[in-house]
């Protein structure tokens, strides 16, 4: 085999190895965008206060942690939709507004941080 089918076939072989395999792979890979632009959000309207990654603390010590949210025991989607819609619920630090799409969008995210063997950071 010369040297550029080599590379050539080498290619293919690697691509292919990417491609999803199943239906599941596919449907998480649908999710990703709406977990993406959750992320997106948090970073541009939370981290300013809000530590919203999976390790880290808060830049404001009186803002709980992303993790710490989501991880509080109880807490479900409705719970956390419902909290992030009511914005008089909000602290007066929080004073902006988020649309129903938006607030979707962050528990998405938000919610990706559970885990069964989570310890707040302190």
């Amino acid at each position: 085999m010369k040297a550029s089918h080599f590379l050539v076939a080498s290619a293919a072989i690697a691509l292919a190895a990417c491609q999803p395999s199943s239906g599941q792979e596919t449907a998480e890979a649908g999710a990703q965008p709406m977990h993406s632009e959750g992320y997106a959000l948090a970073q541009a309207a939370c981290a300013g206060c809000h530590s919203i990654e999976p390790m880290g603390l808060s830049p404001n010590p009186q803002a709980p942690e992303f993790p710490v949210i989501a991880n509080t025991p109880g807490l479900t989607r409705e719970t956390l939709t419902n909290w992030l819609i009511e914005a008089h619920n909000y602290p007066e630090q929080m004073d902006f507004y988020l649309e129903q799409d938006e607030a979707e969008m962050l528990v998405v995210y938000m919610l990706t941080l559970q885990s069964e063997d989570f310890h707040p950071p302190y």
